[in-house]
């Protein structure tokens, strides 16, 4: 009978395999040092064995699965998750599940938590930024007392897909999260919000940037909000076209992280946005 284990990984041998047949660039980073590094991120990686031979690989990290792979001539993907689930039966997540391993996970035990997909676009936008009649354009930076948006983003989370799965953030997490992202794109900073000029009532923002150290040098939005009163104004719409000119002066591509079941999808692909793999976030149900 054929034995089957994980075995710990060189993680410098491990990454090339898990690039080469991962079949998947989930981040979208279009280069091979990139996806290696990437792949580098933990030393936590295990082959799965048969015997003697490698048939594939994951990244274990306590209770989390991650990236999991198959490695010719082996194929049985339905056979890789149940030696994994054998071997590993303290797992309680799943991360970077792809559509083909979902549906096998749906039928051990797993639900989705969360669908994600990451997207890109050309900096080079033909398209001129047009703001609307009664709204002007502001930067978001040091200077700026970001408590005056934190209610901004609380009403921004309200509806959607990612209200029904993660709920609005408590005050503190907000801020939390403003100050990190700012902080991350502190390098070269494109954040800008919108005021309408009646009321002076900030009605939508977009914080995006380069970080230091985001590979190839591409620019990233990490949140974009508009109040539930002001969308559907085309605000949306000039923001992302706003960022994506900015971003031209320094980089070639823009990318983002989008809820798979967010309205924004269809506003991202209108601007432009490819959208790359879909990945999931699966947890073990309760029993």
């Amino acid at each position: 009978m054929k034995q089957y284990r994980l075995e710990q990984a060189e993680k410098n041998i491990f990454a090339v395999h898990q690039v080469i047949y991962s079949n998947s660039d989930i981040e979208m980073w279009y280069d091979w040092n990139t996806r290696l590094d990437d792949t580098k991120f933990t030393d936590q990686c295990f082959w799965i064995m048969c015997d003697n031979d490698r048939i594939g690989g994951v990244v274990k990290i306590n209770d989390t699965l991650m990236f999991p792979f198959i490695i010719p001539p082996f194929s049985d993907r339905q056979l890789m998750w149940r030696i994994l689930l054998n071997c590993c039966e303290e797992i309680r997540n799943i991360n970077g599940v792809l559509q083909d391993d979902g549906n096998i996970l749906l039928s051990s035990g797993f639900k989705v938590n969360v669908i994600r997909q990451v997207m890109c676009c050309p900096t080079d936008a033909s398209k001129k930024p047009v703001i609307t009649n009664g709204f002007s354009l502001y930067m978001l930076d040091d200077s700026f007392d970001i408590t005056k948006i934190k209610e901004v983003m609380k009403e921004g989370y309200r509806g959607g897909i990612d209200y029904e799965i993660f709920g609005v953030p408590n005050d503190e997490k907000i801020m939390e999260d403003l100050s990190y992202l700012l902080q991350v794109y502190k390098h070269r900073n494109l954040s800008i919000h919108v005021v309408n000029e009646q009321n002076q009532e900030i009605v939508g923002l977009c914080i995006a940037g380069i970080s230091e150290n985001m590979p190839l040098g591409f620019a990233e939005i990490g949140e974009l909000c508009i109040v539930p009163q002001y969308r559907n104004k085309g605000i949306a719409e000039f923001m992302l076209n706003y960022i994506k000119k900015s971003a031209s002066d320094y980089t070639e591509v823009v990318k983002l992280c989008v809820t798979v079941g967010n309205y924004a999808e269809i506003l991202y692909k209108k601007a432009g946005f490819q959208a790359g793999p879909r990945f999931a976030r699966m947890t073990k149900r309760s029993m």
